[in-house]
């Protein structure tokens, strides 16, 4: 008996250094491919929340990393800048809303020098499907109210789903998403308009994107 037990023992830790080499190999052979994904998405979404107009230099090269409460969960976020012939023009700011239904709703918010928003984009979320995924603009176009949008301390009230008053949409079912989002929109688009000079005047720090360069 006890030899049997030991056997099936032997056998089961076996299996399991086994299968935890397998997925650690699948792991390390596919973190570069995922990597490269998530950039060309990165590229992607830069180009979607600040037109290729507004600037001539490469968006994606020209960044800063803040370390902000404003911009949400417990990581610093990048701001890029847009320029045209070396004048500001606008930013793209991550931001984390840390409250979403399921977990924290990963954003790109573009904004112009007068805080006039330029686009905003969910890159990644956990939300409901049906309900809070609306917040995906390939589900529903509800992302795109924020567009032509402006901040300021004047219009900070407008800044809410219609249910608390503000001006914003919330989906039929699920409010929690929708509010999340323009919560952090809102603390980002703050953020920026209390530190916008900083923001453009600062050093880059994003040299190491610029192997990007080649998927543009």
């Amino acid at each position: 008996m006890k030899e049997t037990i030991l056997k099936n023992g032997v056998m089961l830790t076996v299996f399991a250094v086994i299968t935890t080499a397998l997925i650690a190999l699948t792991y390390f052979g596919t973190e570069d491919r995922i990597e490269a994904q998530q950039q060309a998405k990165l590229l992607e979404v830069l180009n979607e929340v600040v037109p290729k107009s507004m600037h001539d230099n490469a968006l994606y090269a020209d960044c800063i990393e803040v370390d902000a409460v404003a911009l949400g969960g417990n990581k610093p976020h990048l701001v890029y800048r847009a320029t045209r012939n070396d004048e500001p023009q606008a930013l793209v700011l991550e931001a984390t809303a840390p409250d979403g239904y399921s977990g924290n709703i990963e954003l790109v918010i573009g904004v112009d020098k007068t805080m006039t928003v330029l686009g905003v984009r969910v890159i990644e979320h956990k939300e409901t499907p049906g309900l809070g995924d609306k917040i995906e603009l390939a589900v529903n176009d509800w992302i795109l109210s924020f567009t032509g949008k402006t901040y300021s301390p004047q219009t900070e009230k407008m800044w809410h789903v219609k249910k608390d008053g503000g001006e914003f949409d919330q989906f039929t079912g699920a409010t929690i998403t929708p509010r999340a989002v323009v919560s952090s929109v809102k603390r980002a688009l703050q953020f920026a308009n209390d530190n916008k000079a900083m923001l453009f005047a600062a050093d880059n720090t994003c040299d190491s994107l610029k192997k990007l360069e080649g998927t543009m």
